[in-house]
């Protein structure tokens, strides 16, 4: 059996939803083993997902063994020029298998290289004002100039403005469609898709040649925010496509930001809310990267100059926040005076701070 048929036979399996196939690549070792699976171990393997997610489904019927739509599927993606990334696969995104419904497979365009960098997402309305546009726009190009993609959902309005921000800015974009691969929603965005298939990728878990649903758009924000380390929403009413990302952007654990707005706006209701029940707000261009925990150009030229013993001390207070002097001899196993001097030049350098007797990352 092969792998790639397998998974998309799965992937396109309508009486199993996302949870339920996880659950039993994972039960079972991978596609082709609950391909090759008897009905018997498949009942048997369903019941135990039913068991474990507490989710009982009494009139589940087990997926047909037919690989004819899956081998057709195949062609279709290939005659589009697209790759097909299954869950298995050394390209898969480790950050997307760590959602609890993770796409079985991912159809792309372009690098599929980009799956593997650290990236940020930013969302927000279609029906963006001048102001969310200009935001999103110079927010995405300064993210990308300091070498850290933008994934949007090539929407129209705030979108479409991150997606030319980062491009602008010199890194790649993701852009995740709610439609199959084939198509390109909104039309006006055909120009912007090329480009993005040309210096970035283009993703969908979706058949190739659906043109999409209204239920599609939340199904792809999850991996618009699975995709991620932290999600910006621009502008977005208190219900909204954007909101959801941000929801599930918590749910997974990944940092949400928000840009403040206009309090007589509907569209900045959303991210108002955001920020009131604890969302970190973007204040100014300036202050992005730093808020973001990315480095400048600047920075990370000055990064790159950092010596073995330099690099060790801010990485262990990068990763475990404040530290004192003794906790940084311990996690480094230098001498009292080697730390005290090193994290002086790195103080001075302007990587690290003291507050009293502790040292901290600058802010």
């Amino acid at each position: 059996m092969n792998d790639l048929l397998a998974y998309i036979w799965l992937a396109h399996s309508v009486s199993l939803n996302r949870r339920a196939k996880k659950f039993l690549i994972e039960y079972f070792g991978g596609a082709c083993a609950v391909f090759d699976a008897a009905d018997h171990e498949l009942t048997n393997g369903i019941a135990a997902y039913e068991e474990q997610s507490g989710r009982r489904s009494p009139n589940v019927s087990l997926p047909s063994r037919d690989l004819t739509d899956a081998r057709t599927c195949l062609q279709l993606a290939k005659s589009m020029g697209a790759q097909v990334i299954h869950y298995e696969s050394a390209v898969y995104p480790d950050a997307l298998r760590e959602i609890p419904d993770p796409p079985a497979l991912l159809y792309t365009l372009g690098d599929a290289s980009l799956l593997a960098r650290s990236s940020v997402a930013v969302v927000g309305t279609r029906r963006a004002s001048p102001y969310g546009r200009w935001a999103a726009y110079e927010i995405s190009a300064k993210i990308s100039s300091c070498g850290t993609q933008v994934i949007s959902g090539l929407a129209e309005g705030i979108d479409t403005e991150a997606h030319k921000g980062c491009l602008n800015g010199g890194s790649g974009t993701i852009a995740v469609l709610g439609t199959g691969i084939g198509h390109c929603f909104p039309a006006s965005n055909r120009a912007l898709h090329r480009a993005i298939c040309s210096r970035g990728l283009v993703v969908s878990e979706f058949y190739p040649t659906d043109k999409g649903f209204a239920s599609y758009f939340p199904l792809r924000n999850r991996i618009i925010s699975g995709l991620s380390r932290a999600v910006i929403v621009v502008e977005g009413a208190l219900k909204s496509g954007s909101m959801i990302t941000a929801g599930l952007a918590l749910e997974q654990g990944k940092d949400v930001y928000a840009v403040p707005g206009n309090i007589n706006q509907p569209n900045s209701e959303g991210v108002n809310r955001l920020i009131y029940d604890g969302a970190y707000p973007i204040l100014s261009l300036d202050t992005v990267p730093k808020a973001l925990g990315i480095l400048t150009p600047k920075q990370q030229e000055a990064h790159e100059s950092l010596s073995k013993e330099e690099l060790l001390i801010f990485n262990v207070v990068k990763k475990n926040g404040i530290q004192s002097l003794q906790e940084l001899c311990d996690a480094t196993n230098l001498s009292p005076s080697d730390v005290a001097s090193l994290t002086t030049i790195l103080e001075l350098k302007g990587f690290l701070s003291k507050r009293g007797t502790k040292i901290e990352v600058a802010k």
